[in-house]
């Protein structure tokens, strides 16, 4: 039922969302694989139903803080999401500076994005990526899913060292774009 009021809330939102049906396994193992257990701070953009921040979780300390947006709150309320330190928020991901201030938070190990950017305006998108690597540690990663390699070029023009993972066996099919700073 779960996957059913995702989807219903997926074709209302699809510009928010990006994405008829959570991701799978095999796309959330590529997300989450180069996140250390040993990191202080996470941050999700586009928590979703909660899947990837779930699995997150499992892959580190229980001191480490996962602060995750979400713009859709319906969608915020399909996650069930309980762990500690894992803080949802209900905001558009230009606020997050606002927000990583309120949490006293200055650096990030790891920024883990389902932001469907080929939706997204490019110039916001930039502004963005400008935000984030001002609080993404200098040996940070910028881990991004996208279903085609359309923000490829967007995605070089912040970072240098940009490795792609093709996950075909994703519905739809994915490719994971794991940036280091």
């Amino acid at each position: 039922m779960k996957n059913f009021s995702y989807f219903i809330l997926a074709i209302k939102n699809f510009r928010e969302v990006g994405n008829f049906i959570p991701s799978q396994r095999f796309l959330i193992n590529k997300l989450v694989s180069p996140i250390s257990k040993d990191s202080k701070y996470i941050l999700e953009l586009g928590a979703g139903e909660g899947c990837v921040t779930k699995e997150i979780g499992k892959r580190v300390n229980d001191s480490c803080k996962i602060i995750s947006f979400e713009i859709n709150p319906d969608i915020i309320k399909l996650s069930n999401i309980d762990r500690k330190n894992t803080f949802v928020i209900n905001d558009d991901v230009l606020n997050v500076k606002n927000h990583l201030d309120k949490f006293n938070i200055k650096k990030i190990d790891y920024i883990v994005s389902s932001l469907p950017l080929a939706q997204i305006n490019n110039k916001k998108i930039d502004i963005l990526l400008k935000t984030l690597n001002e609080y993404l540690k200098d040996d940070g990663f910028y881990i991004q899913y996208q279903y085609s390699v359309l923000s490829l070029k967007t995605l070089k023009k912040h970072y240098k060292d940009i490795k792609i993972k093709f996950t075909p066996f994703n519905l739809p099919p994915a490719f994971v774009y794991i940036c280091k700073k």
